[in-house]
């Protein structure tokens, strides 16, 4: 997508990645990472129509940022972390978002509003997309990305393509089942490695011995104030050689390694990309990663995936941009 479009400028796509707490905006030319990023609150109790208006204003700033830097833009992607229905363009599901966003055809919505083609995708899958496009698994032909946030979620890239399966649930890999008997997850199962493995479940694990006057090094970093507690705080005592954070991290990462080994089982994966809120923790969590996925491989230290820390910056809008410019090649190509 490097020739010119009929106005003599050269074409990118918009990216938007709608959160719970904000939504960000980019666009992607053929070249470079995201640029002229937008981050504004979304407030997920609205409702869509007001939070679809003002995102369709940022994206004209973005489409009139891009223009001025010699760009027309041909499409937008929007990633949202929903079960969706693509060839639609509807939200299927959306949990942690009230008001009329279930079962919302929010593709044509949003074509509406900005008179450009919308593409809709799930924002776990938009982050695998940039990670393997742009990251830390460009040149890898199969991989699994996790992002650790609020959530647990992921995407497989397999012999260079991102796979979505025909109910696009592959990839889902926070909801694979660690304890069948074990908490109970956001979905409404129980035992998902998302139960056990996000930002909050880091923070439930910390506030209990944090309030029965445990954890000395967290209580300071935090300065004694419960509300402040999450996961970044726990890992920055973790590094600092708080042992009980210490073990927190090893059970994430434990319920991760076990995870993935049984990706790779599967699906024989060479790397393994780890992003997020959560993954900011570093080697906090990626050596104890490494060794658990060791322990838990059928052949004990061959064949393993390399495991590293996500690279690019707003990989969801990035992501999400991607898969625009990939549908609006494909469509040219039909």
């Amino acid at each position: 997508m490097t020739q010119s479009t009929p106005s003599g400028r050269l074409p990118a796509t918009i990216g938007v990645d709608i959160g719970g707490t904000r939504y960000k905006i980019c666009w992607l030319g053929a070249e470079g990472g995201p640029r002229d990023v937008i981050s504004r609150p979304t407030g997920g109790h609205r409702q869509v129509g007001t939070v679809l208006a003002e995102i369709a204003e940022a994206i004209a700033e973005t489409r009139a940022a891009a223009i001025h830097a010699g760009h027309d833009i041909l499409a937008v992607g929007v990633g949202i972390p929903a079960v969706l229905d693509l060839q639609g363009g509807r939200i299927v599901l959306l949990p942690n978002f009230s008001g009329s966003w279930q079962n919302f055809r929010l593709a044509a919505a949003l074509e509406a509003l900005v008179r450009l083609p919308v593409h809709i995708i799930n924002d776990a899958r938009a982050y695998t997309l940039a990670e393997s496009r742009l990251g830390a698994g460009r040149g890898v032909a199969d991989l699994l990305a996790i992002t650790l946030g609020t959530g647990v979620g992921g995407g497989l890239v397999l012999s260079g393509a991102l796979r979505f399966g025909p109910n696009h649930m592959a990839g889902e890999f926070g909801h694979i089942t660690y304890d069948p008997h074990g908490a109970r997850c956001g979905c409404g199962a129980r035992g998902c490695i998302e139960a056990y493995a996000s930002g909050s479940a880091i923070a439930a694990a910390a506030l209990r011995p944090l309030l029965q006057g445990r954890m000395p090094i967290l209580r300071e970093l935090i300065g004694n104030e419960p509300a402040r507690l999450d996961a970044d705080a726990v890992a920055r005592a973790a590094a600092a050689g708080e042992p009980e954070a210490e073990e927190i991290y090893a059970q994430v990462a434990h319920v991760l390694g076990l995870g993935i080994a049984h990706v790779m089982k599967i699906a024989d994966i060479s790397c393994v990309v780890v992003g997020g809120g959560v993954a900011a923790a570093g080697e906090v969590l990626l050596s104890p990663l490494r060794e658990a996925v060791r322990a838990n491989s059928i052949v004990f230290g061959a064949f393993q995936p390399r495991i590293v820390r996500a690279e690019v910056e707003q990989a969801g809008a990035a992501g999400a941009a991607l898969w625009a410019r990939e549908e609006t090649m494909k469509g040219s190509r039909a």
